[in-house]
């Protein structure tokens, strides 16, 4: 048997409560999917470790693989010399993944395979823009749906490049609306691989960049739209990449983690 138990201010944990369903790849996809998209995240707490092929099994249940060029699962570990900031102790600042890629990922898949508890901080960020733009005044909208949004940084992984989006755009798999944002003052990101930015208004309409960004950035971390998720290890995670973005508090003192992550289109 399973337990399903609403997480504030957004998305469902899915409990094991008894040996009968302890295994993450016995679930149905089909109800984990449906539901995903109803609560945006659904975090797996109580079901058993899974090696990693079996776990790319339970992956492919929902749909093609992305590959990088180290492949499908990517080991997020902290580093001493990052060569990327996901890697190292700093925060990360709030973002979709495939934003520098050729692909947007559907489904984020996570397995915590370790997570101390020593120091502080380091949780990762979730935020439901979807809610925040149902919530949105009207003249917020209007002016929103005018903002386009140009992005750049170094490829120094697996990732890196330019992108133009609109700030509001449609779900690509649904109806609803989302935005589409990356933080760029990250102070824990200035020496690695800052990410530039630049905000213009469509028929050359003008904004103000700065306002816009506070502003926004303001709504993103109101604990009305944020979910701040402390690992234990065992977690596994499934996220609707388009409708969240998502982030990392920074660490503090001795914590460490090895979060096992996939794409899935």
């Amino acid at each position: 048997m399973i337990k399903l138990t609403a997480i504030n201010p957004f998305g469902a944990m899915i409990s094991a409560q008894d040996q009968t369903v302890d295994a993450i790849t016995a679930l149905d996809p089909k109800l984990l999917e449906k539901l995903l998209f109803e609560h945006k995240i659904l975090v797996f707490r109580g079901f058993s470790p899974s090696p990693d092929e079996e776990y790319l099994g339970f992956c492919k249940k929902f749909g093609d693989l992305m590959h990088w060029e180290f492949g499908p699962l990517l080991n997020v570990r902290m580093e001493q010399d990052p060569k990327n900031h996901i890697f190292s102790k700093g925060r990360v600042e709030l973002h979709w993944d495939g934003a520098f890629a050729n692909q947007t990922p559907r489904i984020n898949a996570f397995q915590c395979v370790r997570s101390s508890i020593d120091g502080v901080g380091g949780e990762t960020l979730f935020v439901d823009t979807s809610k925040i733009i149902a919530n949105a005044e009207k003249e917020d909208l209007e002016n929103w749906s005018e903002i386009r949004l140009n992005y750049s940084t170094e490829k120094k992984a697996h990732y890196g490049g330019d992108v133009e989006v609109r700030f509001i755009e449609n779900h690509p798999h649904s109806q609803h609306k989302i935005i589409r944002f990356i933080e760029i003052n990250n102070e824990d990101n200035l020496d690695v691989n800052p990410v530039r930015f630049d905000v213009s208004g469509i028929n050359s309409k003008f904004i103000n960049k700065e306002d816009f960004f506070d502003k926004i950035t303001d709504k993103l971390y109101s604990p009305q739209y944020m979910y701040r998720h402390r690992w234990q290890a065992g977690d596994y995670m499934l996220i609707d990449n388009n409708s969240v973005l998502h982030g990392r508090a920074k660490v503090e003192g001795n914590a460490s983690r090895h979060l096992k992550r996939v794409h899935i289109l």
